[in-house]
């Protein structure tokens, strides 16, 4: 599919629409053929040219930053050329897709078919699997996968519906140690029991605690599944998928994974009829580059489908072969993946999928794995060596290219102390002095931060209570970030450069941010006598790094802004009374 013509073929990244009368859709777009041969750094070149906002100018307290993205673990960012490409190509024939005799719906409906079977071909799906669409990312996917299971009920209700349920019969779900809380609050609603396998002491899944419950005595012959995440979106620790789905089928249950963390950077097969393939997998293409705006997406084996003999999970228009005046006359289609698209479906959602699936096969698996284990090795071996620094997680397993870290503090000695700096204050300086959009909190996966932060049962409910109190702040967290595989390397030190800093340097600022305990949120304080324009030296490690010029000038900035400040700002902020002191494991 020809996308795009260049202007030049000697510049990299200058591209045109090319607007084709007679366009024939395959989703298979290959941009870098007009550039041929294209190497590795030269596809990284061209596919940052292409994202939407990289050369955005933001506005901070210290001046204007260049914003650098390395939040790619919450959401991707739009491409030039694939919204180009709908404008150009979709959106003028645009139509719906429920009726094939205009001309609009017969092609709007043969790009949605395209796009889905290239989505399943991507993920390695078969004719024994069914993909399905599910609104708002692998939170939607999960309860849709409740829903074909009969596992789903209102939440008023599910009390008296557990109550009615043979335990022999009541499903038993696995869930892993780091979850999601999109794979483990919808399980706790739904009408399963669930178990929750506990970490081992490198921060891996308790494979042997799985093994010993599956085959437990008293669970025989209850149906059981399995639901882990491929991949902790906190420590971006990879949990070996294949071990796990040989080990639940080994005892007959069902292997379901959460791809969403890592779903943009490695390579998904389902191979659902192998002993070390996977029932069901959901995701969030909205976190792939290109990918805001897609839906969730549930790829399942047809199997697992129990509403065969009942009326589909939503019912409505689309779904139906026939309909009069009496409920029991109601033809459904037989087609699964077609009985469970109610009304109108996301159109441009599915479509735009279907294309943000060809970035991965473009760039390269290769690539794409070489690149991420480069920065990830080279990030945790920089970062451990600062000792205000604690990167969560263990750091000698495999993992992708996710860090999420603390900053200790120090005394008027300088000597380290247990309080931390407040994970969003971090992600805050971050923004403010260097323009780097990361993520401060607890990432939504609540019970792996108990156990990565070491909060006890009592210590949780102190949380608890505080937060009923209307005093959201105390929440504990941490600060993440991620490294793109097509970042480049200015970007990348200039990332660590930025971390090393805060950790340094960071507490000095404090007094200059006012902190609401109801939200969270710090605010810079405007009535603050700072030199912002200053520039200082930096650090003679930094001198030998490949960092733009701008990069070097926001980081003297920032070290000359510190140079201004008390290198022992106190004890900060008291807090508001009815707060429990053991609460005070940060440092405001």
């Amino acid at each position: 599919m020809r996308c795009f013509a260049p202007k030049s073929a000697s510049k990299v990244g200058e591209v045109t629409p090319s607007i084709e009368e007679n366009w024939q859709p395959d989703f298979k777009p290959n941009p870098f053929k007009f550039f041929r041969p294209f190497d590795d750094e030269q596809k990284c070149v061209w596919l940052r040219s292409q994202i939407i906002g990289s050369q955005l100018q933001i506005s901070t307290p210290f001046g204007s930053r260049l914003l650098t993205y390395a939040d790619y673990t919450a959401s991707g960012r739009c491409l030039f050329y694939i919204e180009n490409f709908l404008i150009k190509h979709v959106m003028p024939s645009y139509g719906n897709t429920h009726a094939e005799d205009s001309y609009v719906g017969e092609k709007t409906t043969r790009m949605v078919k395209l796009a889905t079977s290239y989505v399943k071909e991507s993920l390695g799906g078969t004719e024994d699997d069914a993909l399905f669409f599910c609104g708002s990312g692998t939170t939607a996917a999960v309860k849709k996968l409740h829903e074909l299971l009969g596992l789903s009920v209102p939440p008023h209700m599910r009390e008296s519906a557990v109550a009615a349920i043979d335990d022999r019969k009541r499903w038993l779900v696995f869930i892993g140690p780091y979850e999601h809380h999109s794979n483990l609050l919808p399980w706790r609603q739904s009408l399963a029991e669930v178990i929750q396998v506990p970490m081992t002491e490198d921060g891996l899944i308790d494979m042997k605690y799985l093994e010993e419950e599956l085959q437990n005595p008293k669970h025989a012959d209850r149906p059981m599944l399995g639901s882990f995440s491929a991949c902790s979106n906190v420590t971006g620790v990879l949990a070996d998928t294949r071990a796990i789905a040989r080990l639940l089928h080994k005892h007959g249950a069902l292997a379901c994974f959460d791809f969403a963390s890592c779903g943009p950077y490695v390579k998904i097969n389902m191979r659902s009829r192998k002993a070390d393939g996977y029932d069901a997998v959901m995701l969030s293409p909205h976190k792939y580059v290109g990918g805001p705006g897609t839906p969730g997406l549930l790829c399942m084996n047809k199997k697992l489908y129990k509403l065969k003999d009942h009326a589909p999970s939503t019912t409505g228009g689309g779904v139906v072969d026939f309909v009069n005046y009496n409920k029991e006359d109601t033809l459904y289609l037989e087609d699964i993946e077609s009985r469970e698209d109610a009304g109108t479906p996301s159109i441009l959602q599915r479509i735009k999928a279907g294309i943000v699936f060809t970035v991965q096969e473009e760039m390269g698996y290769r690539l794409i794995e070489s690149r991420e284990h480069n920065f990830i090795t080279t990030a945790l071996k920089r970062l451990s060596k600062n000792r205000k620094i604690v990167v969560l997680g263990n750091t000698q397993v495999k993992r992708a290219a996710i860090v999420s870290f603390l900053v200790r503090t120090t005394d008027s000695n300088g000597e380290i102390q247990q309080t931390v700096l407040q994970g969003r204050f971090v992600a805050k300086l971050l923004n403010d002095l260097f323009g780097i959009q990361s993520r401060g909190g607890c990432s939504c996966a609540g019970p792996y931060g108990h156990s990565l932060l070491k909060v006890s049962d009592e210590l949780s409910l102190k949380f608890r209570a505080a937060i009923q109190e209307g005093y959201s702040g105390v929440k504990p967290g941490w600060t993440r970030l991620n490294f793109a595989y097509f970042l480049s390397k200015e970007e990348f030190h200039f990332l660590l450069c930025a971390i090393e800093f805060v950790a340094d340097y960071g507490q000095r600022f404090l007094p200059h941010y006012e902190f609401e305990w109801q939200t969270g949120n710090w605010k810079y304080e405007e009535k603050n006598s700072i030199n912002t324009t200053a520039k200082a030296t930096l650090h003679k490690e930094w001198t030998k790094l490949p960092l733009l010029q701008q990069h070097k000038d926001y980081l003297g900035t920032a070290m000359a802004i510190a140079k201004q400040l008390a290198h022992d700002p106190g004890q900060g902020s008291r807090a508001p009374a009815g707060i429990d002191p053991e609460l005070a494991t940060v440092r405001f």
